[in-house]
């Protein structure tokens, strides 16, 4: 007779069995699915917006859930989530500040840990730029008058620096200049002592990100015997960082041209001369008192000129207040606040301002201006920034208050006509949506059952979805569509339905 296991030895076998078992299923485990990086960046040219690209995906997971951080020569320019309804792909829009040789990198960080970078290098060119000169048409003989070039370049935002030169159009060089934070640069010139007329150009020569101009086109200057008179004239009351408006009157009023006006000797903008009067907006940024220069170009038979008067400024005046009310309700958006609106979504605002002033509402990015106090949402990922401003009076100065809209991706919609949620019989076949049912974008809905697949049955009857109630029990049906990477979200309405 075969002798009787003991409990505990029974016991021991058992769990050795189980130990072995577990080993064996973590040994089976399988290794991390790898996380690759594409990174799409092309050759490009400084001050000129260009795509970065970083698509993640995995061999064996498909596109993995995570944060893509984008970054040129060690400088952060983007970052964004990818996976899931925002789809792979991550991209920014970035603007070369050098024209030199650039390292891209993009770096993914799993949310489940992985992470994974890809590098490219490209070449950023210098831009072509243009000039142009900005002359008196007339001037009187034996006069100091101003050379004036505007630089700019053919593409994109880069402000060149560096030197201009002026020539007569025999090549005679009649000065040179350095370019301000505007692109222009001006010197001053004494035209001969008999009248006639001078012929010149300038030329742009170039900088470290900016290719040299050429020649501009040829302007002239005819000189005349004829002089005029100018005046200057400014407010008696004048407050810092409140507008002025510098006004230079010249005589005979039959002068054309333009004029351009300096404070201290500073140059802050021009004025073209109509009915012998030309002005000029300028915001004082400090106390004390200045020097106002108005230098007439000459113009139609009227010689050039200048004049001067000076301004006292005093202390600010009050400052506004602008309240930006979500219409219909109390919600206040605060100065310098982040707000977050779906792509898509119009917002209409209430605005008041403490002086009683009219507010002006502006906005850049994805956003645009649907009326005057709406705006309305065109685009996910990046930010806009809405500005709400008052020009300043009545005691009060000019106000503008910034208020950033952090842009999400928006809903779909669409119309499928499906039976609610609810007790049906058995047998019967609920009409789900035309095959043909898209969402507001034109996405294809489609069904499946997502609880009780044995209960419910989803198939095509002619030019429907439908939905066959098999047995007694309960289902869940979903009916979706894709989301639009970055910008929709994808669509996805349920019925739940018990079957008797």
């Amino acid at each position: 007779m075969r002798p009787i296991m003991s409990a505990q030895r029974s016991t021991t076998i058992l769990v050795t069995v189980v130990g072995v078992l577990l080993t064996l299923l973590v040994a089976a485990r399988p290794a991390s699915a790898a996380v690759f990086v594409t990174l799409t960046v092309s050759d490009g040219t400084i001050g000129v917006a260009q795509k970065v690209t970083a698509t993640v995906d995995s061999s064996a997971l498909g596109s993995p859930s995570g944060t893509v951080v984008l970054k040129a020569d060690g400088k952060q320019i983007g970052l964004q989530s990818v996976g899931g309804t925002t789809g792979g792909t991550a991209t920014v829009s970035w603007t070369p500040v050098a024209a030199t040789n650039s390292v891209i990198v993009a770096t993914f960080t799993a949310d489940s840990g992985e992470t994974a970078s890809a590098t490219k290098t490209v070449t950023i060119s210098r831009v072509d730029s243009l000039a142009d000169t900005v002359v008196p048409g007339t001037a009187a003989t034996n006069a100091q008058v101003a050379l004036a070039a505007v630089v700019r370049v053919r593409e994109g935002t880069y402000v060149p620096t560096g030197g201009v030169t002026f020539y007569r159009s025999d090549g005679t060089t009649l000065g040179t200049a350095q370019l301000d934070a505007n692109g222009r640069a001006s010197t001053t010139y004494r035209t001969p002592t008999t009248a006639g007329t001078i012929s010149l150009y300038a030329i742009y020569n170039g900088d470290a990100n900016a290719n040299a101009s050429g020649r501009s086109a040829i302007d002239t200057i005819r000189v005349t015997t004829t002089a005029a008179t100018v005046s200057v004239t400014v407010p008696q009351t004048n407050y810092v960082n409140s507008p002025v408006v510098l006004t230079a009157r010249i005589t005979p009023t039959s002068g054309t041209g333009t004029v351009d006006f300096s404070v201290n000797g500073r140059y802050i903008g021009s004025g073209r001369v109509s009915s012998g009067v030309a002005t000029l907006t300028w915001v004082p940024n400090a106390l004390g008192t200045f020097t106002v220069t108005a230098n007439y170009s000459g113009g139609s038979g009227v010689g050039s000129g200048t004049a001067t008067n000076r301004v006292t400024v005093t202390q600010p005046l009050k400052a506004d207040q602008i309240t930006l009310t979500v219409a219909g309700t109390a919600t206040v958006w605060q100065p310098g606040s982040a707000n977050s609106l779906a792509n898509g979504a119009t917002q209409a605002f209430t605005v008041t301002s403490l002086s009683g002033l009219p507010v002006s509402l502006s906005v850049v990015g994805p956003c645009s201006m649907a009326a005057v106090e709406t705006v309305h949402v065109r685009g996910a990922g990046s930010p806009c920034v809405l500005s709400a401003s008052t020009a300043g009076g009545s005691g009060f100065s000019p106000t503008i208050q910034r208020y950033t809209i952090v842009t999400a991706t928006g809903p779909q919609t669409a119309k499928v006509g499906a039976p609610k949620s609810g007790t049906y019989k058995r047998g019967a076949k609920l009409k789900l949506s035309r095959t043909s049912t898209v969402t507001s974008l034109n996405q294809p809905v489609k069904w499946k059952v997502t609880g009780g697949s044995s209960i419910c049955k989803v198939g095509r009857t002619g030019a429907w979805f439908t939905l066959k109630l098999v047995k007694r029990g309960t289902c869940k049906v979903r009916g979706s569509a894709p989301a639009i990477a970055g910008q929709w979200a994808a669509y996805s309405t349920t019925r739940n339905y018990k079957v008797k």
